[in-house]
């Protein structure tokens, strides 16, 4: 039996030339397979016959399909953090205020990626479906959302941390839906939800945007119509009588 953790870690990192063909053609058979029939229907020993390697060799590395499909994931995830990251780095060079075009830059990463990989939307499945690639996958967006704070937060020192970093991390989860959504969306539609979708990027993560909850520590809001505090005593107004004709 496998414990959680076990059974979805590869069980050694191939170091020669030919494991490491090896370990990569099971990852591409396994791609290919999932797109084509779904994780559910393919076996191990079905990917190690179309792969031509044997199935030994197959659980050398890997212990489940899961395995396959952790690894397929963090070669996902580790393509965005370092787009977003590189990305970040120029903003900061450049010493720009515009967030759009690292949004842009973001969102066209992940469409991009999603849409090269056939098998993109069945990975992400079994990642929802199992307990233990969950926890990596809310590991990684709260990453990516702290490396989004952290840039906002230094070109704009006087926001709430607090608040720029729930945005970020609701930044994140809205850019992985979206670009998941669209890529079952024919064209032109899907490059309309990626144009839209950086636009309520941009407004999400603008600091000139106020949060209704941080505009004051005490608790007090402003109501949209008075300006007035709520729970303030409004002010008597000035008792005037009608002439009459």
């Amino acid at each position: 039996m496998f414990d959680s953790e076990s059974r979805t870690k590869i069980k050694r990192i191939p170091r020669q030339k030919r494991s490491q063909a090896r370990f990569d053609a099971v990852l591409s058979t396994a791609l290919r397979l999932f797109a084509a029939r779904g994780y559910e229907s393919v076996s191990m020993r079905e990917i190690a016959r179309e792969a031509k390697i044997p199935i030994a060799s197959v659980y050398q590395y890997f212990p489940t399909k899961l395995a396959i499909v952790r690894e397929m994931w963090n070669r996902y995830t580790s393509t965005i953090s370092e787009t977003l990251e590189a990305g970040i780095n120029r903003h900061t060079e450049e010493q720009s205020n515009d967030t759009s075009k690292l949004i842009g830059t973001i969102v066209d990463q992940m469409a991009e990626l999603q849409a090269s990989t056939p098998a993109f939307i069945e990975i992400w499945s079994c990642v929802a479906a199992s307990i233990e690639l969950r926890a990596l996958n809310v590991q990684d967006t709260l990453r990516n959302a702290r490396l989004i704070a952290s840039a906002l937060q230094q070109r704009h020192p006087a926001i709430n941390t607090s608040v720029v970093f729930d945005r970020a991390l609701i930044a994140i989860e809205m850019a992985s839906a979206t670009t998941r959504f669209a890529l079952m969306l024919p064209e032109p539609h899907r490059a309309r939800i990626l144009l839209s979708l950086k636009a309520a990027l941009s407004f999400l993560l603008d600091p000139a945007v106020p949060d209704q909850d941080a505009f004051m520590l005490s608790g007090k809001k402003r109501t949209r119509r008075t300006g007035r505090a709520r729970g303030a005593t409004p002010k008597p107004r000035p008792i005037t009588t009608r002439k009459k004709k």
